[in-house]
């Protein structure tokens, strides 16, 4: 009976070993770091969506969800209850606690098949919820997890494709600070703050550094030339530590341990392969050229517009400040006829503040209540699209809601507020992916409406 569930298990083990190029995570160190430096951007990023309300069945009742634009029709899978009305979201993920744990254990055993079953299992979710069931969680620090995750599960020559994928990542970085954001270093300059650490006579060649070592400098940590390789290494050690002041740990769990392991202590040159085994790892690297190229798609300047902005790696793209004025006539009087407005300077902790309100009966005989948002981070890229799905999802929702206007009032770099959407009722207004929405606007089409003061990083 023994031999036979041996053999059993052999027949079904042996394959998926042979498929996923096990055998080069049980002989190479590297790779086995690796591993665990990627399990553990899993319990990090789990973690925070372990009490997030996205891709909960509430959060879909409220109209909260935000689905990408390709995928309008998400929240129709979502299947956990957020804290507080079920535990289904707690248990969800504590069983996905469970599987790390276990998945640890197996790393210790060397049971590596096992361990990497279990580890397709943890991929599967973050990729099904960073590009399907939710447009919020979906940000450069899951793509760089994403990507290596791929290499490290799905491809032969491993060590090889994960240093090509880390470095092409930066590469693919660049190409959305080639302009004054990064060149002119207005980014910074346009924060109260600026560079931390750094005068503002230094931004200018800090930033254009960062885009010479990201476009150029970055392939230097492949290279055979251990003088080049090391300094490389060292650049990219300080520059992840010094961002965390700004992107906080996540982005550095993801980043770190990656440059660490492949290219720090135990750093070999690995050359190029050749072969049809290597078919897998150059579509890895053709699936991310095609999707940093998506996000170029659109006409027009993404930074302004954010029209296919999450296509790609977008991150520190711009400084952004805006605001958002909401209008919405019903056919029944809300609560309360009146408003109310904050101070000016109140201080605002979150990514919107609402920092007006005003509800009136119109001559139509319709109630109107007018809400003024403004954003409080200068990282916070306040997307058209995740206002049209929200109040878009009302209209469908609540059959009292006539229409809804939506205003947004859009600076970056400490430039003019420009208003790229002015509209009377959002709720007829399709929305497309990768542009071509007619009713979001850019200069000069988009008319000046003021300027901003100096804002914060956060």
């Amino acid at each position: 009976m023994r031999a036979a569930l041996r053999w059993f298990s052999s027949a079904i083990t042996a394959p998926y070993h042979r498929a996923f190029s096990i055998s080069e995570i049980e002989r190479e160190p590297i790779l086995q770091w690796v591993f665990g430096g990627l399990l553990f951007f899993f319990f990090v990023a789990f973690d925070r969506w372990m009490t997030s309300p996205n891709v909960t069945i509430e959060d879909a009742a409220r109209g909260g969800a935000v689905c990408w634009e390709y995928f309008q029709g998400c929240a129709d899978w979502y299947f956990l209850h957020a804290i507080g009305t079920g535990y289904s979201q707690t248990l969800f993920y504590m069983g996905l606690y469970t599987m790390m744990a276990f998945i640890v254990y197996l790393m210790w055993q060397r049971r590596w098949t096992a361990a990497h079953a279990l580890m397709v299992v943890l991929f599967v979710w973050e990729t099904l919820v960073t590009f399907v069931l939710t447009f919020s969680h979906a940000a450069p620090y899951h793509y760089y997890h994403i990507a290596l995750t791929a290499v490290l599960l799905f491809a032969p020559h491993k060590e090889f494709f994960l240093k090509l994928v880390f470095v092409f990542l930066y590469f693919m970085s660049v190409t959305t600070k080639l302009d004054a954001t990064w060149v002119l270093g207005t980014y910074f300059t346009s924060l109260r703050d600026g560079l931390p650490l750094f005068p503002d006579a230094l931004t200018l060649p800090i930033t254009n550094a960062v885009i010479f070592m990201q476009m150029i400098g970055a392939w230097f940590l492949m290279s055979r030339n251990m003088i080049l390789q090391r300094a490389a290494f060292a650049y990219f050690v300080f520059f992840h530590f010094y961002s965390g002041v700004f992107v906080t740990y996540f982005y550095p769990s993801v980043s770190i341990p990656s440059l660490l392991i492949l290219f720090g202590p135990m750093y070999r040159y690995t050359p190029i392969p050749f072969g049809w085994k290597t078919l897998a790892g150059w579509t890895v690297i053709a699936l991310l050229a095609i999707f940093q190229l998506l996000g170029f798609m659109a006409s027009g300047d993404r930074r302004i517009t954010l029209e296919g902005n999450k296509f790609g790696m977008f991150m520190f793209e711009a400084n952004h400040q805006c605001i958002v004025t909401v209008g919405t006539y019903s056919s029944v009087p809300p609560a309360g006829i009146g408003g109310w407005e904050s101070d000016p300077g109140t201080r605002c902790d979150s990514f919107f503040c609402e920092v007006k309100r005003v509800t009136q009966k119109t001559a139509d005989a319709q109630y109107l209540r007018e809400s003024r948002y403004e954003s409080g981070t200068a990282w916070n890229r306040c997307y058209p699209y995740e206002w049209w799905s929200r109040y878009h999802a009302a209209c469908d929702r609540d059959s009292t809601i006539e229409r809804v206007s939506l205003r947004i009032d859009h600076s970056i770099n400490g430039g003019p507020f420009y208003r790229i959407v002015d509209v009377t009722d959002i709720c007829g207004m399709p929305y497309y992916p990768l542009g071509e929405n007619r009713w979001v606007k850019q200069p000069p089409e988009a008319p000046l409406i003021g300027y901003p003061v100096m804002n914060t990083y956060n």
